[in-house]
């Protein structure tokens, strides 16, 4: 099987005010770097990050894959890399802004995926997910990215494969949109241990 890592770090991120891949955790790494290191840790065929523009310090063997259309949401950036990337059989996609994951949760993702051969995520996190590629899930996006009624989330795109949800501690998926909630995570770091943090 070939499993790519995929990070979606092509957001707005509006609401934070400032690139939210950018922001450093308290060990010095942004959320990206971090991102990229809990993925190139599994062993993956490769690790690519769905984004427009490469960021500084970030290796030059790790691909940006830019959206084809802009402003449709996570499942672009998706599509982007199924077709940059076809000898791809699988994706496992985290967003860029979830500070606590770790690899043991991401190592449990991929397993459940690929010994059950179907997409997997945590209950009521539908990311980060395990995404095996076939006509069912490239046609479903594509219906969607067509579509300019269509939702286009990830939560549509995962119930359309009969995804298996895995239980989790959420708080390990926490993840930061505004300053206040970045806040947060920085206070929570202080009064809890996480591994890779």
């Amino acid at each position: 099987m070939s499993v790519i890592g995929v990070v979606l770090a092509g957001g707005k991120s509006s609401r934070m005010g400032q690139d939210k891949a950018l922001l450093r955790l308290p060990n010095g790494k942004t959320l990206l770097e971090h991102s990229i290191e809990l993925l190139n840790g599994l062993g993956l065929a490769d690790v690519v990050i769905s984004r427009a523009t490469r960021p500084d310090k970030i290796a030059q063997d790790i691909s940006c894959i830019a959206d084809q259309t802009f402003n449709l949401g996570p499942l672009s950036g998706i599509a982007a890399v199924i077709n940059a990337r076809p000898e791809a059989t699988a994706l496992l996609i985290i967003p860029v802004d979830l500070p606590f994951l770790t690899d043991e949760l991401l190592a449990e993702l991929l397993e459940r995926g690929q010994n059950l051969q179907c997409a997997s995520y945590f209950c009521k996190h539908y990311l980060p997910c395990y995404l095996p590629i076939n006509n069912t899930t490239t046609s479903y996006i594509a219906q969607q990215l067509e579509n300019p009624d269509a939702r286009r989330s990830v939560f549509g795109l995962l119930k359309n494969a009969n995804a298996l949800a895995l239980p989790v501690d959420s708080n390990f998926l926490a993840n930061a949109n505004t300053p206040e909630e970045w806040q947060r995570v920085f206070r929570h770091y202080s009064s809890h241990s996480f591994k890779g943090i």
